[in-house]
């Protein structure tokens, strides 16, 4: 049987010098070690092209001086300084790993009762995780991939935005023009956009005449079809609002402006979305998963800007593990918890493009649909599963299919997927 660890401690040679580095904003802590943990130096060096030269001269001195065949490095993956150095070191061929900021605490805190931490004892934690084959097998995305990971970063970061300004904005309806919410449901839609884009009071609305309010809101107006009935319905709800006067016009100002900004976000969101639909038709991974039926080119561009390339992996259980939706179980004393909930521990965001991807799928996709099914409706004494259970399921199910489309390099509905599928 294959043992991870023991495979992962022949990942590091025999002989070799192992460099922990604790990367920060301005400067990174280094320190060398040989395989029986000896300290042999302890440096800082710059966050820059000369640090980083720096940092190679002094690791090939001290190859020689401890008579060491090669080197490798570990790298703490805290923050995002760490990306500098690990692309620097990626183009120059030497081999890394990276170690896991919670496993590298827990593992200081377990030796040093004292508690105690500097630069340089984590960049000693470090490298000894590294021998005892305790890090993080991760590649760097490089091409495509990396161009994707980053649009859709930019992409889930600019909906984060919408969400938060449209929030906003009810929050400032909610005082000063309540009855607005009743008339449009979603006060961010082109319409209503039209409406706030005026910087009308309701008492200002309800001054004018309903002819001059149309005419105003349509000036203002950048969509294809303005919705008169419910202008109307606003220009009566405005005669009898209950919305606080004091402050309406630095309020309604600030409304204006925030839709302003809507509008260019919902733009920016647009041309983004255009940038990940070339992207997903560059990847090799691509067109297999756009043929299963519900999955959109978003949720793909979610799930290989997360995945990265499929060829990395060797089975459908490092995706699950990856996303973190591999079911844990607990034991103590012979008991055993009634369930096996996710462990969590894999990446947040891909656990989300998964769980968001999957269940439009249970809803359009027939196989999905009837697999659900089975599973809700099986006698008690076969656990059957309910609600957020089948989404989970349903998630290491698609991951799965998603591992063997690719690595067969057949579309969905193939007879080869049948096993897959079940």
């Amino acid at each position: 049987m294959q043992n991870t660890a023991a495979r992962k401690v022949r990942q590091v040679p025999e002989g070799y010098l192992v460099i922990g580095i604790d990367p920060h904003k301005s400067k990174h802590a280094a320190v060398a070690i040989t395989q029986d943990f000896t300290i042999r130096d302890k440096f800082k060096f710059e966050n820059a092209m000369e640090g980083f030269e720096l940092l190679l001269r002094r690791v090939r001195t001290e190859m020689v001086r401890a008579d060491c065949r090669g080197v490798m490095f570990a790298i703490e993956t805290g923050g995002h300084y760490w990306r500098n150095i690990a692309y620097y070191l990626d183009a120059k061929g030497i081999p890394f790993r990276f170690i896991n900021q919670y496993t590298l605490k827990r593992r200081r805190e377990g030796k040093d009762l004292n508690h105690r931490k500097n630069d340089y004892r984590d960049s000693e934690v470090a490298a000894q995780l590294l021998c005892t084959g305790e890090f993080v097998e991760s590649g760097l995305p490089q091409g495509v991939y990396a161009d994707l990971r980053s649009s859709h970063n930019a992409y889930r970061r600019l909906v984060k935005e919408r969400t938060r300004i449209t929030n906003l904005i009810k929050g400032l309806l909610d005082g000063v023009f309540p009855e607005f919410v009743h008339v449009f449901k979603d006060p961010c839609a082109v319409t209503a956009q039209g409406v706030l884009s005026c910087c009308l009071t309701p008492w200002d609305v309800a001054g004018m005449d309903i002819e001059n309010f149309i005419a105003k809101v349509e000036a203002n107006y950048h969509g294809h079809r303005l919705m008169r009935r419910k202008l109307a319905d606003l220009h009566e709800a405005a005669k009898m609002t209950i919305g606080i006067s004091s402050g309406a016009r630095s309020v309604v100002s600030e409304m204006g402006f925030l839709v302003e900004k809507l509008e260019l976000i919902k733009k920016h969101i647009k041309e983004i979305d255009q940038t990940l639909t070339r992207l997903v038709d560059q990847t090799e991974e691509g067109k297999y998963l756009l043929s299963i039926t519900g999955l959109s080119y978003i949720a793909v561009a979610g799930l290989i800007a997360e995945l990265g390339c499929f060829k990395a992996y060797r089975t459908a259980k490092q995706m699950i593990k990856m996303a973190g939706s591999n079911p844990t179980e607990s034991e103590s004393a012979g008991k055993k918890s009634a369930h096996t909930p996710m462990s969590k521990q894999g990446r947040p965001v891909l656990r989300y493009c998964a769980w968001t991807s999957v269940i439009p799928m249970l809803r359009f996709n027939a196989d999905f649909r009837e697999w659900a099914k089975k599973r809700r409706e099986r006698p008690i004494h076969e656990n059957p599963l309910c609600g957020r259970e089948i989404v989970g399921a349903a998630l290491n199910k698609l991951l799965r299919l998603a591992f063997s489309m690719v690595k067969n390099q057949t579309f969905y509905g193939s007879p080869q997927l049948v096993s897959v599928a079940s």
